[in-house]
């Protein structure tokens, strides 16, 4: 039994150990609370509750007690503050949330620059953890400095600093637990050694007690037996909790390309392009870093942008269309759009660190179609992904083929423009919405022995259709031309009406 919490939906599978395919399912949407611009959080004993119900959901279908296991991923870098019995002190502050941006200030400053970074606490960012923050603010370590400057009394009572899934281990095992890959994105961790360990160096640098921090296991490692009285309220037994991973990670698992250097494309709220590895690799101008991965002992090279199926959700509440098959008809009958869509809607992390740029609609005209704008967004998402996707090429080596996951895949014409944009094959997964699940019932596959190794386990996904480049590859190369000079002629304009001059 397998949870995926996204900002965007909630979802619970119990799936077979055979070949993993869900044997009953439910979702829900998610709830993320905006009380100010820029922040984003959400109210964790309201989604607890919500995870029981749709648990419940999902074993009436008469699989309760075949369940074996159960595992959890969630999106990651929140920073959860909680007391001695795991109760929240305040609402989990999620990826999302942009108040920390510019923290910590020191990272900043200085008289020698790269990137806007401070050339010698990079380097010691980099050489410890793989990565380092972002201007953004959205990364764990700022989300940190923030409480510590700002809610001085949270820090003061909390008992431990958990991400969302850590707060659901805890929840549910008593056990406060993290991931390799979780401790990894909070840039705190040395990672070096192919799994992570708190640093001292830097959690002494930046005021943060090692106490306050969980310990970490493997994803395959069992975290503890299910509580009584949650198994009761879910209608299982008391089955071993696997540590589980990060959405990130999970999906990562659950695109099939775990061997060195297959690479995936996720579309779902955000996009991210990525591939496992047995090194760390970082690409510091581009912000393309290295997490340890679901995969104990492995690393996954990753480029994350903040908004994808995201701009696609927003556009069909702007337009009142609600139906996905509606959208997919529309889009399909439209065959070329001169419109250009933007999708930097919440600021963009790769291949710009940029927390100011912002989304737009270029080419508009009073006869402009609604399937065109959706159209225009999903070519926009895609040039995108075509824009950083170079940058994870040269750290991961040549691509011929990509796997494709997430929510946005379920439409035939995205992975078509995806796969003529990259112009590159693209195989999207059975399900592929459903590739955190899968990717968590394969790492607690792993866990309990049914196979052998990852690349034993997902031999069994199965691919649902493969998409090669069309006839609109050409329009979206030239397209891809005025992409990157909007960005450079756009930048100016978004920063100065967003920070106002």
């Amino acid at each position: 039994m397998a949870f995926d919490v996204g900002t965007t939906s909630i979802k619970c599978a119990a799936l077979s150990l055979k070949d993993f395919e869900p044997v009953a399912q439910s979702s829900i949407r998610s709830t993320v609370a905006y009380p100010r611009p820029g922040w984003a959080e959400q109210d964790l004993e309201r989604l607890w509750e919500e995870l029981l119900t749709l648990g419940r959901k999902v074993t009436e279908e008469r699989v309760g007690e075949e369940v074996r296991g159960l595992t959890f991923d969630a999106h990651m870098a929140g920073v959860v503050p909680v007391d001695e019995e795991g109760l929240p002190l305040r609402p989990a502050i999620i990826w999302l949330d942009e108040r920390a941006a510019g923290l910590p200030r020191e990272l900043w400053s200085g008289p020698l620059k790269l990137q806007g970074y401070s050339i010698p606490r990079l380097i010691k960012f980099l050489r410890v953890t793989g990565g380092a923050p972002s201007r953004t603010g959205k990364d764990v370590i700022s989300k940190v400095v923030w409480l510590a400057e700002n809610e001085p009394q949270v820090l003061s009572r909390a008992r431990k600093l958990l991400d969302v899934k850590g707060f659901l281990l805890s929840r549910s095992t008593g056990a406060f637990v993290t991931g390799h890959d979780e401790a990894s994105l909070t840039w705190m961790a040395d990672t070096r050694r192919n799994r992570a360990a708190w640093s001292r160096e830097i959690l002494r640098k930046y005021g943060v007690r090692e106490d306050l921090l969980p310990e970490i296991r493997n994803s395959t490692d069992v975290a503890g037996k299910l509580r009584a009285e949650v198994a009761s309220r879910l209608g299982v037994r008391e089955v071993p909790v696997f540590v589980g991973a990060g959405d990130l990670t999970a999906a990562a698992v659950g695109s099939g390309a775990v061997r060195e250097g297959e690479v995936h494309v996720y579309l779902g709220t955000s996009d991210w392009v990525a591939a496992h590895s047995s090194k760390r690799r970082v690409d510091v101008f581009h912000y393309v870093g290295s997490i340890l991965s679901a995969i104990p002992g492995r690393y996954l090279t990753v480029a994350e942008q903040e908004v994808a199926a995201g701009a696609l959700e927003w556009v069909m509440r702007t337009l009142g269309v609600e139906d996905y098959g509606e959208v997919e008809r529309m889009v399909s009958s439209v065959d070329r759009t001169a419109l250009l869509f933007l999708p930097w809607l919440y600021g963009e992390r790769s291949p710009v660190d940029d927390p100011n740029v912002r989304g737009g609609l270029i080419n508009l005209t009073l006869d402009t179609e609604r399937g065109e704008v959706l159209r225009a967004v999903m070519e926009g998402v895609a040039l995108n992904v075509k824009w950083v996707f170079p940058y994870v090429e040269r750290l991961v080596g040549r691509v011929r083929e990509v796997n494709v996951i997430g929510g946005g895949a379920l439409f035939d014409t995205w992975c078509q423009l995806l796969s003529s944009a990259l112009k590159l094959r693209v195989k999207r997964l059975s399900d592929p919405q459903l590739a955190g699940v899968r990717g968590l019932a394969a790492i607690a596959s792993v866990g309990m022995g049914v196979y052998p190794s990852f690349e034993d386990a997902v031999a069994k996904f199965k691919v649902d259709r493969k998409f090669e480049p069309g006839r609109e590859a050409a329009e979206l190369e030239a397209k891809f031309v005025l992409f990157r000079e909007a960005y450079r002629k756009l930048r100016g304009t978004f920063r100065a009406l967003n920070l106002g001059v």
